[in-house]
């Protein structure tokens, strides 16, 4: 659905935000008066909206933290933390843009600011892990645990927007950056990788390391970019008590050759990098495919698409052994039906669940409903592992 922009990447950015008024993490007024000082289009009044909002928020916090006023400023501290994320989207084509080295640590100071004033234990993760760990009250005895990992453009931070609703059934809650993401972009500069089963073993350790957490009941989450990348980690983690992705993604390299029509026989031909550049002529192209360039530390069009083709499922969906929940949209113009390939491929104990614009949950992730689908994820899992209390 359109919400306020024409353009659908602005406003599919809007809606994400907005999506994270339940966690507090936004606010729908603010965001439609930021969305209104905006220029259609223009990325560079987009960054200044945000930030200048976010930078405002900022202040008030620490204004009201000065005041006592707890709740006031972790809140004010959480909005802007999201804001200032939303401020470097449209700049993640350059990891040196000075835009980007503004928002992103200003996004990760005010989240941190934030941690002061919460009312559970908090745990700062940093290194080849990194990202955050909340723990309900109280804290006696191990708990299930969720580990969350993110997508393509994704941060930890932003990943809280679960938290709520892991933290009030009684889970540990991971948010957690990997290659390609937020820190571990942004800070270490290491990119994107397929090979994600040698990633989470590592996730899972550090995790485990943690007295609240209860090694045998880990369960694996990933949406959007995490979709993929999930299964890829769940096939090289059994130690994992579950799997939950949303949506489910089986071989996204060829999904995207299948769009490309003639130009898909020539992307692994070195002399076809003109033809492939040509597409940052459009505006829209450049957005889409510039930051994902630098994402997946590439020096070109053709060399990201062929570089596309290491992202599948197909040779090890059938080694995850764990149970799997795994969903898909009815309106999900990115997944194209991938979620059901998936659970297809899948030999593990497994669920599927399409959502739908009935439910109020259309577009990619549930869109603005998140709620829809943590509710139905968590259904099933408190079902499936003993000791929870959701």
């Amino acid at each position: 659905m359109k919400l306020y922009f024409d353009d659908v990447s602005f406003d599919g950015q809007l809606q994400r935000s907005i999506a994270k008024a339940d966690s507090g993490m936004a606010n729908v007024g603010e965001c439609l008066a930021i969305a209104e000082q905006i220029t259609p289009g223009d990325r560079d009044s987009w960054y200044r909206a945000w930030s200048g909002f976010g930078a405002r928020l900022a202040r008030q916090a620490g204004e009201a933290a000065k005041a006592g006023h707890r709740v006031s400023a972790r809140g004010a501290y959480l909005r802007a933390a999201e804001y200032f994320r939303q401020a470097f989207f449209f700049h993640r084509d350059d990891l040196d843009s000075s835009e980007l080295r503004s928002a992103y640590p200003s996004s990760v100071r005010a989240f941190r600011s934030a941690l002061d004033h919460f009312g559970q234990p908090v745990r700062v993760l940093s290194g080849p892990v990194s990202g955050y760990l909340f723990t309900p009250r109280p804290a006696a005895g191990r708990r299930p645990a969720i580990v969350h990992i993110g997508g393509y453009d994704g941060t930890a931070e932003e990943l809280y927007a679960a938290a709520p609703a892991a933290v009030e059934r009684g889970y540990v809650f991971a948010a957690l950056d990997g290659p390609g993401q937020g820190a571990v972009l942004y800070d270490q500069r290491v990119p994107m990788r397929p090979d994600w089963e040698n990633v989470v073993p590592a996730m899972f350790g550090a995790i485990t390391a943690h007295p609240e957490v209860d090694p045998g009941r880990v369960t694996l989450v990933g949406r959007s970019f995490g979709g993929l990348i999930a299964p890829r980690g769940a096939a090289g983690e059994h130690r994992l008590a579950a799997m939950i992705v949303d949506p489910g993604q089986y071989d996204l390299g060829q999904a995207v050759m299948s769009r490309l029509g003639p130009l898909a026989d020539l992307v692994n031909d070195p002399a076809a990098d003109p033809q492939f550049d040509a597409l940052l002529g459009s505006p829209a192209m450049k957005a889409l495919l510039a930051p994902r360039i630098v994402t997946h530390g590439v020096t070109g069009v053709r060399a990201y698409f062929a570089d596309l083709l290491r992202y599948t499922n197909a040779g090890t969906a059938a080694r995850v052994a764990c149970p799997a929940f795994v969903t898909d949209n009815q309106t999900d113009e990115i997944s194209t039906g991938q979620g059901r390939m998936l659970f297809d491929h899948l030999t593990c104990p497994k669920e599927f669940r399409l959502f739908t614009k009935e439910e109020g949950a259309e577009g990619h992730c549930e869109g603005m409903a998140p709620v829809v689908f943590w509710d139905a994820a968590f259904d099933w899992l408190d079902a499936l592992l003993p000791g929870t209390t959701g």
